[in-house]
This record gives structure tokens, sequence and C-alpha cells, in this order.
């Protein structure tokens, strides 16, 4: 499907998108590359990022709401710059779909919850009521609040209409579970029991032999015939100790390449040698292995429905948003990334 960032670069509309991104500037960055362009202003005589139908997106706009997903995904610090690119195109994506959405909204006479925001407004007085800056800014504030909360709730509004559709018939339900088995299909499972003697990663290699020794050594018990729950309690370090070692059923995602394949090569009843992990060194007892397999339609039913509706409801929601998009005129006056700088 197109992308809403494949956009109109100096007034030319385009009305199929393809994978660009938009470039972050702050108010007073001038345009790298395209010096001799002038810059677009708003109504309200701001930068002009977009404008979309009559409705207009500044840069400043566009620039905090940049800002905020960066600090928000990558507060640990700069991602690499193709991460920086889809965060560019998602947040051009996102504000133009926006105005589209509002502009529906305007359009099909759809009114906000009036009390529902006036009662959340009344939580953020309250909130803040201590705080100076909220006192002397309030009005501002409690302002700019109540136009994102109306916005937000005719987005809200739309959403739910068209994400509301008609659940399936009992055909259609079969039909997608039919073509969706690995939906209904419980991985393999294996009951396994451990007894980890726990190394610190960091210890010298003496350590480490040390307790591979020990586990050869527990190996040797059991196979002697020692209880492996007594064992368990006595030496493991791990959680499942006061259980006799009893780690339940447990999939193969969640256990090392070198615990796998141990556990690959027995059968139930039998243990493994000792096998060095990150956590220290391990032995294991298999109890018992079922198969992967496709659970029964009746089992699932109400499952193949959630997924269906859910499926299909967001489709629903990209579909409508494509046609918003074919039928409102974008322009775009930023150039594209390559041409951009980061805030």
């Amino acid at each position: 499907m197109a992308s809403i960032a494949d956009v109109l670069i100096k007034g030319r509309i385009y009305r199929r998108f393809a994978c660009v991104c938009l470039s972050i500037f702050m108010l007073s960055t001038v345009y790298a590359g395209d010096q001799a362009q002038p810059a677009q202003q708003a109504s309200g005589g701001e930068a002009l990022y977009a404008r979309v139908g009559d409705h207009e997106i500044t840069l400043d706009q566009y620039n905090q709401a940049y800002s905020r997903a960066i600090r928000q995904r990558f507060y640990h610090g700069r991602p690499p710059e193709a991460e920086l690119l889809a965060v560019r195109k998602e947040i051009a994506d996102e504000l133009i779909a926006r105005e589209l959405l509002l502009i529906e909204a305007e359009r099909a006479g759809l009114q906000p919850d009036q009390k529902s925001i006036e009662a959340t407004l009344e939580q953020y007085d309250q909130r803040y009521a201590a705080s100076p800056r909220w006192q002397q800014q309030r009005a501002d504030m409690l302002g700019a609040l109540k136009v994102k909360l109306e916005q937000d709730d005719l987005l809200r509004q739309i959403e739910s209409k068209v994400k509301n559709i008609a659940p399936p018939g009992n055909e259609q339900l079969e039909a997608f579970y039919q073509q969706n088995l690995d939906k209904f299909t419980e991985p393999m499972q294996m009951k396994l029991s451990l007894i980890l003697l726990v190394v610190d990663p960091s210890s010298s290699s003496e350590v480490w032999q040390a307790a591979l020794d020990s586990g050869n050594e527990l190996v040797r018990q059991l196979k002697d015939g020692a209880d492996f729950a007594e064992l368990a309690r006595t030496y493991s370090g791990d959680v499942s100790a006061e259980k006799g070692g009893d780690m339940g059923y447990v999939h193969r995602e969640m256990l090392s390449e070198a615990v796998q394949k141990a556990i690959d090569e027995l059968e139930p009843g039998q243990i493994t040698d000792a096998i060095r992990t990150l956590q220290g060194v391990a032995v294991l007892r298999l109890a018992d292995r079922q198969l992967e397999r496709v659970r029964d339609y009746a089992d699932v039913t109400e499952r193949a429905r959630d997924l269906w509706l859910r499926e299909h409801s967001e489709a629903a929601w990209s579909r409508f948003k494509q046609k918003l998009l074919d039928g409102t005129p974008v322009t775009v006056f930023v150039d594209v990334v390559n041409n951009g700088n980061d805030v």
C-alpha cells in the first residue's frame, strides 16, 4: 500500500506514495541544499511543514512529535541512522493521517464528548494545582489540552465506527481457521527437572572446571539411583529447587541451544550429562515430551473469532485511511531527509 510519506515537495502534488523519509528541522533551520526556496508560512505566521486539505501542520508540530518519539524510544542513547529514518517517516505518516481523519470528522459532523473532556481537564487541574508553572500558564495549558482531548475523542469515534465490523459466519470462520493453522498450533513442550550449580560468568576456568566435576558427580549418583528431587533441593541454585527441580512444561524457545540439543537426545526418564550454561552447570531430566499439535477447531472457535475480527477490522481501518488520502490534496513543503538535520 502507498505510504503517506511519499509527498509533495515544494507544492507538486502526488496522489500515490512511496518510501521516503521526512527531514527534521527546527523553526530556525535553513533548508539545506534548497536555500533559494523561501519557507512556506502557516496562516498563523509559523513555518509550514504541510497542508492537508485546508488543515495546516507547522514545522514546530512536526519537530515536537519527532522529539517526543525519540525521547520515548531511544532514551538510552543515539539510535542508528536507519532507525532515525524510520521514525521520521512514521511521524510524517501519523501527522498527515491525523489531519485527514480530523477533516473527515468535520465532514461527518462528529462532536467530542465534552462531559468526559471536562472531567479529564479537572483531573489535570487538581493534579498540578501546586505547580507554580501550572498556575502561571494554566489558561494556555488547559486550552491546548482541551483542543488535543477533543481531537483525540473525534479520532477515537471514527476508529471505533470503522473497526466495528460484522462478525464472521461459521463458514468464514472455519475457512480462516484452516488457512491459519499455525495460529492454532501448540508448540512441542517438554516437562523438565533441573539441578543448577550456579557459577558467576566471570569466574576462572578452575572454578568452572570444579563445577563441571561436581555436575558429573551428580550425574553418576543419579545413574546409580539417587533421587533427583532430593539432590535438586540440596545442591541446585535455581528457583525450582524448592520443588525438587521441577520446571514444569517448557517450550524449545526457552532453552539454550546446548541444552535443547542435549534434551533432544533423551527419552522420558533419562538425564543429561553436566552442561555448561550462562548461569552455571546444569543437569536436567526429561519427564515427558508433548509433540507439536494443531488444536481442534471446536476448542479454538472463540480465539479464531477474535483473531478474525482483529485482522479484518485493522484491514478496514487501513483501507479507510487510504481512501481519505487518495481523495484529499496533500502538499508538503519541506524537502526529504537527504537535506535534513537532526535536532
